[in-house]
């Protein structure tokens, strides 16, 4: 799937390129181990628009790969749904396709009972879409006597038998089905989110009851818990160039940038974060670029998140750059002393006086760095919550010398980044003064990214093949 961006590089406009999406069964907890099981009934429930249908192609494609699969449909044609969902020409349905539009419980409870009995390769799995489409138009008794029928069927079977439904509410399939699933789509911070909640699978341990997931790319994906990168696998990349006719920074990551056009010159990004997102997702957002501006010959300064040690930060900056731009171009701000002690590149100490005093001594060590950058630009990345607990007496003294260092950078054409905790005291104030703003938080364990400002989609970011950089897919 594409999606195309604001900004353009060079004079042309970028597309914002999502990795290939494939639903694993065989990862979504619980459930892949629960369809193992022969004679098993699921139940897919959720309103209008949710993906039901789209999730149960997913099942007729993986089980369609070592066997034979039949959908019998109740509400559209074999032509029609080939239309609205791609994903059905690809499944080799061999003529598994009943339309019984215009049967009842009888020529459904038929149409199963042919499929199970029928000679030749046996049926893995009966998607039935929608069974309450045709269920409404029986009365109580007559619906339930035709759902026992037809999860007898599937007890004494072989195959699987998958019922679709539109009904949200408790209905006597809920009760008599081994599985339920449920699809929900909500609105949270103005983004569409989606969700499946796993309510039962008979006999099935499940550790993880909601997933979010995407319909990205017309295919049913959920959205894997946040996992920690191995970062014995991460490699150095190449320098990325800027952007725009050189009016943008690159952020060093081809994800970042598609999403958020890169960083403009003399501009400030703030990424606000909740407290339970963890410190390896954060530095997605913070690390490439101070590597990329390294690389390119310019200089980085960084003011670490609060609780990072020094050599978690060298760690991950040193091995990615010359030395010599790590030692010449590189300055990390640091507590870890005594008042008075003598530091040495890359590191050096704040703290020990006055905001003022202390601003005026991150101003100097930012002229030092732009003397030794190839252009005079530097990138300045603030993780406040460092600030914060330094100064936490006078934060109106903080906010100022923070408002004084943006307008330096809006004057001289540095970048600053600012990392901000989603509930402190001064996010307000923090947004206010930034050009451009995204947000990170966790939602069912997975961490979600967007853009405040400019406006973005909402994307789950996990690491790519090089855990240094982002990876991401789209929320749809």
């Amino acid at each position: 799937m594409t999606h195309k961006t604001n900004f353009k590089e060079n004079g042309i406009e970028m597309p914002l390129s999502q990795p290939e999406v494939r639903f694993s069964l065989d990862e979504l907890d619980g459930l892949s181990e629960f369809l193992r099981s022969k004679g098993c009934t699921l139940l897919i429930k959720g309103y209008a628009g949710t993906g039901k249908t789209t999730l149960a192609a997913e099942l007729l494609r993986h089980f369609g790969k070592n066997g034979k699969t039949a959908y019998v449909s109740s509400r559209v044609s074999e032509a029609k749904i080939q239309t609205q969902l791609p994903l059905f020409s690809e499944i080799n349905r061999e003529g598994d396709f009943a339309d019984v539009r215009l049967g009842n419980a009888s020529t459904i409870i038929e149409q199963v009972l042919n499929y199970l009995t029928q000679k030749g390769s046996a049926i893995s799995l009966i998607v039935l879409d929608t069974w309450d489409g045709l269920a409404k138009e029986m009365d109580e008794r007559e619906r339930l006597k035709a759902e026992k029928t037809l999860i007898a069927l599937a007890d004494k079977s072989d195959s699987r038998i998958v019922f679709v439904s539109e009904e949200p509410g408790k209905t006597t399939m809920d009760y008599l089905v081994d599985g339920i699933v449920e699809l929900v789509r909500s609105e949270e911070y103005g983004r569409i989110f989606r969700e499946m909640e796993i309510q039962k699978l008979r006999g099935t341990s499940v550790r993880q009851h909601k997933y979010l997931y995407t319909l990205a790319g017309g295919r049913f994906s959920h959205i894997p818990p946040y996992a920690e990168p191995d970062l014995s696998k991460a490699r150095k990349f190449e320098p990325m160039q800027d952007l725009d006719a050189s009016r943008r920074y690159s952020f060093g990551s081809k994800t970042l940038d598609s999403i958020f056009g890169g960083i403009k010159k003399g501009s400030t990004f703030t990424l606000q974060y909740t407290k339970d997102v963890r410190y390896s997702a954060i530095r997605m957002v913070h690390v490439p670029p101070i590597i990329n501006f390294l690389s390119m010959g310019r200089s980085a300064l960084l003011i670490p998140l609060l609780g990072v040690s020094v050599e978690e930060i060298t760690s991950l900056i040193r091995p990615f750059v010359s030395e010599e731009a790590f030692r010449e171009r590189f300055r990390i701000a640091t507590t870890e002393t005594k008042q008075g002690e003598v530091v040495h590149p890359p590191l050096f100490a704040i703290g020990h006086g006055p905001v003022s005093e202390e601003h005026a001594k991150v101003t100097r060590v930012v002229e030092e760095l732009k003397s030794k950058s190839v252009d005079r630009n530097v990138l300045v990345v603030d993780c406040l919550s460092f600030l914060e607990n330094l100064f936490a007496s006078n934060m109106e003294g903080l906010l100022e010398t923070l408002a004084d260092r943006v307008t330096k950078s809006q004057r001289f054409g540095d970048s600053s980044l600012l990392l901000l905790q989603s509930d402190s005291g001064i996010s307000s104030r923090i947004l206010s003064m930034s050009e451009s703003y995204a947000s990170m938080f966790v939602r069912d364990n997975a961490v979600i990214l967007f853009g405040g400002k400019p406006n973005t989609e909402a994307y789950a970011v996990y690491h790519g093949e090089n855990p240094l950089l982002p990876d991401f897919v789209q929320i749809v």
